[in-house]
């Protein structure tokens, strides 16, 4: 039979283990609580330091974007208004009742390459050009791309060649007035192949040529997650 004492001993190292195991417990729970912890921190400063540096990459892009966009401006306004006559030698004017080769820089910049591929309105302008040399038996063909042609303003617009062959009857001063009024045009119209038969009163004329138009450009606004 065991006497008191060693039973009081074995109720206090019973205590002690008890209490042992406690404190292992609560200090195991609070180190991985601590680790945990520490990781979720890092993972938040790292991921901190990383919006930060996103944000100061795009505040620097749009401090440079701002600066550009004030150096285009001022080079425009040169551009638009620096000089009584225009970029093709006729009054520089916003004028919009003016007929080239009049007209301020801006809208014969925009004239010169179309934006819109609007190819009846192109056969009528070349067709009026014909009438104004009074040309007969005119004639203004090419191939109309208007169902695949896609004018879309696009952040990287491609320029796209139209082909025409023109042809008419005129006198010989006409033919060479008519070649003359192409090669001033604002569109530009660049001629490939010409064709000329019959006598200085009564000359068929046929001319293969270029001309283009491109898409406008258009500024894309992106967002960009940061994980």
């Amino acid at each position: 039979m065991k006497t008191p004492d060693a039973i009081n001993k074995r109720l206090k190292t019973s205590k002690s283990k008890t209490r042992l195991v406690a404190i292992v417990a609560i200090a195991t729970i609070i180190t991985v609580f601590c680790l945990v912890s520490a990781k979720t921190l890092f993972s938040q400063a790292t991921y901190n330091k990383r919006v930060l540096d996103a944000r100061h990459e795009a505040l620097t892009q749009l401090e440079a974007n701002v600066g550009a966009a004030d150096q285009l401006m001022g080079q425009y306004q040169i551009f638009q208004t620096g000089n009584n006559t225009n970029i093709i030698g006729g009054k520089n004017s916003t004028d919009p009742s003016l007929a080239p080769p009049n007209g301020d820089n801006a809208r014969i910049v925009l004239d010169a390459l179309p934006s819109k591929y609007d190819f009846p309105a192109l056969i009528s302008s070349v067709a009026k050009i014909l009438d104004n040399n009074g040309f007969t038996n005119q004639s203004v063909e090419g191939k109309d791309l208007s169902n695949t042609i896609n004018s879309d303003p696009t952040p990287k617009p491609e320029l796209a060649t139209i082909t025409l062959v023109v042809t008419g009857t005129g006198n010989y001063k006409a033919v060479g007035t008519l070649v003359k009024d192409f090669e001033r045009s604002i569109r530009p119209f660049d001629i490939t192949k010409v064709e000329v038969k019959g006598s200085e009163s009564n000359m068929s004329v046929s001319l293969t040529m270029d001309t283009y138009f491109q898409p406008a450009l258009s500024l894309t606004l992106s967002t960009k997650e940061i994980k």
